[in-house]
């Protein structure tokens, strides 16, 4: 789990004892952010110091709806407890057939608002609706499951195989919310920019 001084919380993913894939808009604005790790079940914070932002993310593509990849790269001040070991991620650049099932993570709320639901790692399986932009997939079900606030950042899995990392969600009928659509950047057409910021900021 993400957190920040802005007070914003989201999810990542592991690539490596101290680095992590997350969404852009995660570490966005400035701020001091640090990962949350549970060692004997007290929480603890291992400061980020350095951020590597996917260079054609656009933090208004949700607005303009023009989608760009919603990922970074952070690596920690010092390494994970022993027990974290790294995703694996998708090497698959074909774009998923609708109704492809995906199972979605994230230490979001359950319902937009709630704020004490956060920080329980939760998943559910989604379907594809479709995607957007050769970027982007889309995930829904019609039955008020999917990603919410805090969800930012998790993984977007096919038979535990990392394929995309969740950027957004939407109530029914595309308001603001949650139940609705969840978003996510897919990872193997960024397979070239993840795995040479990889080799930059952290083994």
């Amino acid at each position: 789990m993400i957190v920040s001084t802005r007070g914003a919380t989201c999810t990542g993913v592991v690539l490596s004892e101290r680095v992590l894939l997350t969404a852009a808009h995660c570490v966005q604005p400035a701020a001091d952010y640090a990962v949350v790790v549970f060692e004997a079940g007290t929480p603890r914070l291992i400061p980020i110091n350095r951020i590597a932002l996917h260079p054609s993310f656009d933090p208004n593509s949700f607005e303009t709806r023009r989608p760009t990849p919603d990922l970074a790269l952070v690596r920690l001040s010092e390494a994970l407890p022993a027990a974290f070991r790294p995703a694996a991620l998708t090497t698959e650049m074909a774009l998923p057939p609708k109704r492809t099932a995906f199972t979605v993570a994230g230490y979001g709320v359950t319902k937009d608002g709630d704020g004490q639901s956060a920080g329980t790692l939760r998943a559910v399986s989604l379907p594809s609706i479709g995607t957007t932009g050769g970027i982007m997939v889309r995930l829904s079900d019609g039955a008020a499951k999917g990603a919410c606030t805090g969800d930012s950042g998790g993984p977007v899995l096919v038979e535990g195989v990392v394929a995309g990392i969740i950027g957004w969600s939407t109530a029914a009928g595309g308001a603001r919310g949650c139940g609705g659509v969840t978003g996510a950047t897919l990872i193997g057409p960024q397979r070239a920019w993840i795995d040479a910021t990889l080799r930059g900021i952290g083994r």
